[in-house]
């Protein structure tokens, strides 16, 4: 989770993984959080796994603060900072070989700017494992 002269984004902004790895987001610089899209945040368009977790690590203030999520559930996971979703800071996590689910489909009701930065693939070009 990053702001610098580029704006504010997460690096990398989309990740493929194998179910039941856990990602640990640092934040490098800003105010930033990490949070899915589910209706019980913020009321949000539901775009992970409707058998998934959802989860909101609050807005971090410092530096190296870290925040980890483990992903057990198959599927393609949206997720966005707090303060700056408008801004277009999210990012995409693909847990496995998803076939459908709701970040599968287009993302009729975020921001403008979220839409364009959201990766588009539903297969990330950065594998981690």
């Amino acid at each position: 989770m990053i702001t610098d002269n580029n704006g504010s984004y997460f690096d990398p902004n989309g990740l493929l993984i194998e179910s039941g790895t856990t990602v640990r987001f640092v934040n490098s610089s800003g105010s930033h959080s990490t949070t899915a899209y589910h209706p019980d945040n913020d009321d949000t368009p539901l775009r992970i796994p409707e058998d998934a977790t959802a989860w909101d690590s609050g807005v971090y203030t410092n530096a190296e603060e870290t925040f980890e999520h483990t992903f057990d559930v198959e599927g393609v996971y949206d997720y966005y900072c707090t303060p700056h979703a408008m801004l277009g800071m999210v990012g995409r996590i693909v847990v496995g070989t998803p076939q459908d689910g709701p970040g599968t489909e287009p993302p009729a009701d975020l921001p403008p700017a979220a839409k364009e930065s959201l990766p588009r693939s539903t297969r990330s070009s950065r594998k981690r494992s």
